[in-house]
């Protein structure tokens, strides 16, 4: 069974440099420019969530907001261009990481198999 990475961000260029790292580890995953794109589209079962928080609209710790209030679990990232306190604690809050760019790729795809396996292990 392939794990399924969506990942929300409004730079063509960082969709695609994560598209490429994670499906050369043998990730399948789907691409959105902002978070309004992934609310409005058919997901199916999504298995974690990479999401930038600084994009037009609704912000990436927004939509976290917004699943998190209609009880979506799904393990997410935030990754954020710059280091802000507030970021960081709402982050927390949500029980979500967060990582600054530019982001280790090292660190995403460790993240990645830790969040399944840790989503796989939760009594449902």
């Amino acid at each position: 069974m392939s794990v399924i990475v969506h990942i929300v961000d409004d730079d063509d260029g960082v969709r695609d440099s994560m598209r490429e790292l994670l499906a050369s580890f043998g990730y399948t995953v789907r691409e959105y420019p902002s978070a309004e794109a992934f609310l409005g589209s058919p997901r199916g079962d999504v298995a974690c969530l990479l999401v930038d928080h600084h994009m037009p609209g609704m912000s990436g710790l927004d939509l976290l907001e917004h699943l998190t209030a209609i009880g979506d679990k799904t393990p997410a990232l935030v990754i954020t261009g710059g280091i802000d306190p507030a970021i960081a604690t709402r982050a927390k809050l949500l029980g979500v990481k967060y990582l600054n760019k530019p982001v280790d790729e090292n660190a995403v795809v460790e993240w990645i198999g830790g969040a399944m396996a840790s989503f796989v292990k939760r009594p449902g």
